[in-house]
């Protein structure tokens, strides 16, 4: 089980100038099978031109004590129509036990073309120009690709495709969003829960845990719409895995201009 959560926080990590006083901070905690394993920090600044994500995760709970796993990343790039086009992803990681790694992967026009990491990794892992190329194109980084275009009236609508050079992935949503509130340190946010599934397309093993996550149904995203970046931002993820229920709930919101309920 401990190799699992592991590679989850990876995952995670690999899933999270613009001023940083006008971006929009999210703080989450991450449950598996109703166990903490993590805390995590979405920072987000957007305008109609260019955005900027960056993430920081941490092992919490016993898993801390276990793994002792940080992981920082930041992506930013440019926005064209309703589409948020990356031009560097760059991300790192580290374990109390010595495992570590950081990169970034270079984008031209939305395609990227270029990982660089350290350390390396094995020469039959890492990808050339023509797989970046066929499995990076019209995709996101994993984290741009967890916000949606506020140019969507439902989020619902989109796609979500992802890339970090090594592992691609979809999130399709299988119906319209249905309007909920999610309650926040005492204050009630609008949002549009969004289920679907998730679907992979490169990288991944074949496994229980990724059998169950691709089934109809067991990807649940809550969105709120912040009209200061123009964007869905996620709130609230659950994900029906193996290993119990992966829940990814915000604690703490810092902004002006989320919607909020006033009901």
């Amino acid at each position: 089980m401990l190799k699992s959560i592991f590679r989850l926080l990876i995952l995670i990590s690999f899933l999270i100038s613009v001023p940083a006083e006008a971006e929009t901070k999210v703080s989450y905690y991450i449950n598996l099978g109703g166990i903490k394993i993590s805390d995590t920090t979405l920072s987000v600044n957007s305008n109609n031109e260019v955005w900027n994500i960056r993430s920081e995760i941490s092992a919490a709970g016993i898993v801390d004590v276990i793994i002792e796993f940080r992981a920082f990343s930041e992506s930013r790039g440019f926005i064209k129509g309703n589409k948020l086009i990356p031009e560097t992803y760059s991300f790192s990681y580290e374990t109390g036990k010595g495992r570590s790694r950081k990169g970034t992967l270079s984008y031209d026009m939305g395609i990227p073309f270029k990982l660089i990491t350290q350390p390396e990794y094995d020469v039959d892992e890492k990808p050339d120009f023509d797989f970046l190329k066929e499995y990076g194109k019209e995709t996101n980084d994993p984290y741009s690709a967890l916000f949606v275009s506020g140019e969507f009236d439902d989020p619902c609508t989109y796609t979500a495709h992802g890339f970090d050079g090594i592992r691609a992935f979809k999130t399709k949503f299988i119906r319209p969003g249905k309007k909920e509130d999610i309650v926040i340190n005492d204050e009630k946010y609008e949002v549009l829960k969004c289920t679907g599934y998730f679907e992979p397309i490169i990288g991944y093993n074949p496994s229980e845990f990724l059998d169950e996550t691709s089934k109809p149904g067991s990807v649940n995203y809550w969105y709120n719409y912040s009209s200061r970046e123009n964007l869905w931002i996620p709130l609230k993820v659950i994900i029906e895995t193996p290993l119990g229920g992966f829940v990814m709930k915000a604690v703490a919101v810092e902004t002006e201009n989320l919607t909020i309920s006033k009901n």
